[in-house]
């Protein structure tokens, strides 16, 4: 492996990503900032947007298996671009006019933008991640590769929304929303460099341009056709048991990070603000040291074998979790965060095992579909999970998701556990 191809890789994920965490944490701040008190408005939006995105994004990622890899950087590049310029002048318009009679129409334009920039990062990083990282990266390379890359995406998730909290706080009464439009103009220039470190790998290594092109009719369906069949064909894949146990855990509403926890924890359990602050930036650090420990599981273990002993640690951590959450006093609710801060570290490292099997276990000329697949079936689970969030008649019965999570990371375990993968996966 080239060092120079790793790290321009790495550097072009670390402008991208950075752009887009600090983007997707701008856009709901400016919401409430432009409708205060209206909540909905900006959970509307967001439900919107994933909804469409699940529904598009397995036509979209064909792109990847039609075109070639420099031909995808454009697209996806341009398509984000647009979204982001798009949806800052849709903000700028809705704080300015947030009267007129056009408003409906500017929302909806917000909302074209945002699923662009959603459709456009997600067909970048199956592009990069799982297409280029595999044909660029020697497979006996790629475990360490992608903890580096895994280390990268923590490090734009915690530090990107500091920075771009900070130019929030921007505001001259001369420019309306300064600091969202420092955001944009972050994100918009982000793009070029991205594209010309892509361009640069391809002409260092030519044979990366040359890939094999889907020939059947598949790519030419209408979208219904693609829904309907799609599906189908996605779940006969070879790893489409790794990609559903993975899904599953997205069911589960244990996170440091997730809304839905947070907000219990502050309304439900009556906790400060400053533990549940330390809470989520320890669940930062306890995925880190998951991506710092998962090639040494790896080489010792196997890819299969590994990945199942993350997947079982993090069940088995929940379930911990779950018996100090019925025990009521301090001691259970204190528990109950430290046992969920240990799933996370099952949690990250059967995420890393998990895109690795997608990255050697899928066909090259069909990366992109089968990727796009996967992509939105995480989207489902994301939407069920807050679908079932919205059904909760008050906060007193948010037992019933945590219950409920816990079963659906053991099946995802029990999926994975008892998969049988092919000779070829088996190998890893």
């Amino acid at each position: 492996m080239k060092a120079s191809t790793s790290f321009k890789i790495l550097f072009g994920r670390f402008l991208t990503r950075s752009g887009d965490q600090a983007w997707d944490f701008a856009v709901p701040l400016t919401l409430l900032k432009i409708f205060p008190g209206q909540i909905r408005i900006a959970a509307g939006y967001f439900l919107v947007v994933k909804l469409l995105h699940v529904l598009l994004m397995p036509k979209v990622a064909t792109i990847i298996d039609r075109k070639s890899r420099l031909q995808v950087a454009y697209v996806g590049s341009a398509i984000q671009f647009v979204g982001v310029f798009l949806g800052a002048g849709s903000l700028l318009f809705l704080y300015t006019y947030n009267q007129s009679d056009y408003i409906y129409l500017i929302f909806a334009l917000l909302v074209i933008a945002g699923l662009m920039g959603s459709l456009g990062s997600s067909l970048m990083n199956i592009s990069v991640g799982n297409d280029l990282v595999p044909s660029a990266i020697p497979t006996e390379q790629i475990t360490q590769f992608n903890s580096r890359l895994r280390q990268l995406d923590l490090f734009t998730e915690v530090s990107a929304p500091v920075l771009a909290g900070l130019l929030l706080i921007l505001n001259l009464p001369s420019i309306p929303l300064l600091g969202l439009l420092l955001i944009a103009g972050w994100n918009l220039i982000s793009f070029f460099p991205e594209v010309l470190i892509l361009r640069s790998i391809f002409k260092n290594n030519p044979a990366l341009l040359k890939k094999e092109f889907q020939t059947f009719n598949a790519n030419k369906m209408s979208l219904l056709a693609k829904m309907t069949t799609g599906w189908v064909s996605f779940f006969k894949q070879p790893i489409a048991p790794a990609v559903l146990a993975y899904a599953l855990l997205w069911l589960s509403v244990l996170s440091p990070h997730g809304v839905l926890l947070t907000g219990y924890l502050k309304d439900g359990l009556q906790m400060p603000e400053v533990v549940i602050g330390i809470f989520r930036g320890l669940g930062a650090l306890f995925g880190l040291l998951s991506t710092v420990i998962f090639p040494i599981v790896i080489s010792k273990y196997g890819l299969i074998k590994g990945s199942r002993g993350f997947i079982l640690l993090q069940t088995m951590m929940l379930v911990l979790a779950l018996v100090f959450f019925m025990i009521p006093s301090a001691i259970g609710q204190y528990g109950f965060l430290i046992f969920i801060l240990f799933s996370r570290v099952g949690l990250y490292g059967f995420s890393l095992g998990e895109m690795q099997i997608r990255q050697l276990g899928i066909a090259p000329h069909e990366r992109g579909e089968v990727n796009g697949f996967a992509d939105a079936l995480t989207g489902l689970a994301t939407l069920a999970l807050y679908g079932f969030g919205a059904l909760l008649p008050s906060t007193a019965e948010f037992s019933i998701l945590i219950f409920g999570s816990v079963i659906f990371v053991a099946i995802g375990a029990g999926i994975f556990s008892f998969w049988k993968p092919n000779a070829q996966i088996q190998n890893f």
